[in-house]
């Protein structure tokens, strides 16, 4: 009879903790395991060094980190995208201290399918009242643009037909201009706005590769008192594309998995 590997078992049920418990401390892993601290944190250090669990020092609490998802490659071709990018989306708004956004094309409206705030101690936005599910004119947001030019190869026949709405002072509505911003969106795999759906509100997003018949768009929000657009280019779009280079090769292992 094969007996079970009990470190192994254990340290499984110290990852399982993370599904209740997002950022536990060692007094909420050792009773829920019921092991003592030392044990736990004998088993914490090993994932770590592994680069499966982070420890914020500061705040004494524990997270886990987006390796944890090569554990189990085989159950990504199966998953949602939005299901599989929330911890990276997670950590960028730690990394960025803004709002990460994930969402989809329907007409000429973008739909939120994903969401994640910077903790409260890195946030540097008031963020806006956005929800999963949430829809939002597509020509002035970042996301939209980048839809746009990634599905649609005659950009200046559906721009032509969009209904466009002046969310703010700034918001360009001129069908010439914003075809041309599309465009040139499209050409250099990255859009940057500012104060076009909302006052004091600039992002900086990317498109996603396709999964099925699916596009997702990635993007950074913060405040326009803090980041220029050029600052947004500058110091958050490498971090957002790094973020986007990890899903979009998690997209391309899920396609290979099915074929």
């Amino acid at each position: 009879m094969i007996k079970q590997n009990r470190s192994l078992s254990r340290g499984l049920r110290i990852l399982r903790v993370f599904n209740d418990i997002p950022t536990p401390s060692l007094a909420d892993i050792a009773s829920a395991v019921e092991l003592t601290k030392t044990t736990c944190r004998r088993f914490l250090i090993t994932l770590e060094e592994e680069g499966y669990v982070a420890y914020d020092d500061s705040q004494k609490r524990y997270s886990l980190r987006p390796l944890v998802l090569e554990l189990g490659y085989a159950a990504l071709g199966s998953m949602s995208v939005p299901a599989l990018a929330t911890p990276y989306m997670q950590e960028l708004a730690d990394q960025t201290g803004g709002a990460v956004s994930l969402s989809v094309l329907e007409g000429d409206e973008i739909v939120f399918v994903g969401r994640n705030v910077a903790a409260a101690e890195k946030r540097k936005l008031v963020t806006m009242n956005i929800h999963v599910g949430m829809r939002m004119p597509a020509h002035c947001t970042a996301m939209g643009r980048v839809l746009i030019g990634a599905d649609h190869e005659d950009v200046r026949g559906f721009v032509a037909a969009m209904r466009m709405e002046k969310m703010t002072p700034k918001t360009l509505v001129n069908r010439a201009q914003l075809t041309k911003a599309i465009q040139e969106a499209a050409k250099r795999g990255y859009e940057v706005v500012a104060d076009q759906l909302s006052l004091g509100y600039g992002a900086v997003a990317v498109p996603l590769a396709a999964s099925g018949s699916r596009r997702y768009a990635l993007a950074v929000s913060l405040s326009t008192a803090d980041y220029s657009q050029a600052r947004l280019v500058r110091e958050v779009l490498p971090a957002l594309a790094e973020v986007a280079g990890k899903l979009n090769r998690i997209i391309a292992r899920g396609r290979l998995e099915k074929a």
